[in-house]
Parts: structure tokens; sequence; C-alpha cells
């Protein structure tokens, strides 16, 4: 389909129009390209196709993932929303993808600045990003567990927040970059709990580091002030000698 591109208030018009479930859609990501003839129902299912597109690019596209890493994130994007919970943002794709709480996105390119987190270029990873788009929305993105709402680069995350993926969630699969997750059982939620993971270790061991380095620098100051403590009587006495000495 031919499409064309419409101004922001146009837009703006056509989803303010739109029924009760009608996406929000941040201004500086408002600039879609949708034909003119379309109705306010294409208007928002294009806009929804077009964030999905987006953060599929940059979760996944623009850092070089694989097709099947891709289609995974594809599939946690889709089934938060079809969870329809507020602390994912909601029933809507685009809810979902740019939902923020007190500053903290729920997807990490949803916080850069508009001018970096907007495609000039659509080549070969756009390209791909909007295939994989389409086909979770139309029901084809087959293979990823529909259970999966939760996805980690391990080699990208520090070790209290992986520490605590592992402790928390059930992996799932590994695609591509990425590792993918589940929500536990209570009973599998106990195990987690109790399981050794070398993230966890990690993380407690540097803890201890930075306890035992303040430990340090606690004890050096402590000596610090001893050394003051008993200079000042001698500076003192050395005053007094010579205030003798003056008379």
């Amino acid at each position: 389909m031919h499409r064309s591109l419409v101004s922001v208030a146009a837009l703006a018009a056509a989803l303010w129009s739109a029924p009760a479930q009608a996406i929000h859609v941040p201004q500086d990501e408002a600039r879609l390209e949708v034909d003119p003839s379309l109705s306010n129902q294409d208007i928002v299912a294009e806009s929804e196709f077009y964030c999905m597109t987006l953060a599929i690019f940059f979760e996944g596209g623009s850092t070089g993932e694989t097709e099947d890493g891709l289609r995974y994130i594809a599939r946690v994007i889709g089934e938060r929303a079809k969870a329809n919970r507020r602390i994912w943002g909601g029933p809507t794709i685009c809810g979902v993808v740019f939902h923020q709480v007190n500053g903290v996105c729920q997807f990490s390119f949803a916080c850069l600045p508009p001018e970096r987190r907007t495609t000039r270029k659509r080549g070969p990873l756009w390209q791909m990003s909007a295939a994989v788009a389409r086909d979770e929305m139309e029901g084809r993105n087959e293979g990823p567990h529909d259970l999966i709402r939760y996805y980690m680069n391990a080699e990208l995350t520090p070790d209290r927040n992986e520490c605590r993926f592992r402790r928390e969630f059930v992996p799932v699969a590994k695609a591509g970059r990425h590792e993918f997750f589940r929500e536990p059982t209570d009973a599998e939620l106990k195990q987690l709990r109790r399981a050794e993971f070398e993230a966890c270790t990690r993380y407690e061991a540097s803890l201890k580091a930075k306890k035992h380095k303040g430990k340090k620098m606690l004890a050096k100051k402590g000596k610090a002030t001893k050394h003051l403590a008993k200079v000042k009587p001698d500076q003192k006495a050395a005053r007094t000698k010579l205030a003798r000495l003056k008379r």
C-alpha cells in the first residue's frame, strides 16, 4: 500500500476521535506514514504496527540481533499488551512500548532523546523489524513461547539486575543475544530464591569488597583524627611556653 506523510495534527485529531481503546503515541513518534483515506481504526492499527516495529528495531535490529531473537522480542511486547496490566502499560502496543514509571522506561530506548530514537534511514534492518512486527500482530509469528514476558541480554546487564532476573523468573529460551523468561509459580519462585547463580555470586562479592573498602577508609579516617588529637595538646603547650618567654 502506498503511504503518504500526514501531519502530526491530523493524526492527533484522528486518534482523539477514535474509540476508547485508542493508543498513546508520543509527539516525536507521531510522524507516521499512512494513507489519508484510512479509517480511524486503520490509523490506530498502523500506529500500533509502527510502535512494534520501532521497539523491535531498537531493542534488537539495530544491534544485529538474529531473526529468531527479533521474533522473541516481538512476542514479549505482544504478550504484555495482551495481558493488559497497568504495570506494563495497558492493552496497547504503543502503551507498552513507551510505558515508564518515575522516569524509568520499560524498554530502554524509549528514554533516549527523541533525535536518537527516531529512524531516518530505513534500510534492511528496519525492513526486517517491520516484517517481524507484522507477523506478530497478524498471528504468524510462530515459535516463541506464549508465556514469555521478559528478556535480558546478559552481556550488557549489570550483575545486580542479572541476579534479580535469575532469582525471579524462569528461563524459557535463548534466541540470539537475548534470554527469555516467564513468570514462575509459587513453588518455582521458592526454588529460584534458594538457587545459586554466578551473577549473584559476583554481585555479592562486589558488595563485600565495597563494604571492606568502606571500613578501611573509616579506619584510616579514625587514625587521622587520633593523630590530630595528639598534635593539638602539643601545640597548646608550645603556645603556653612561648607566652611565658615573652613575659
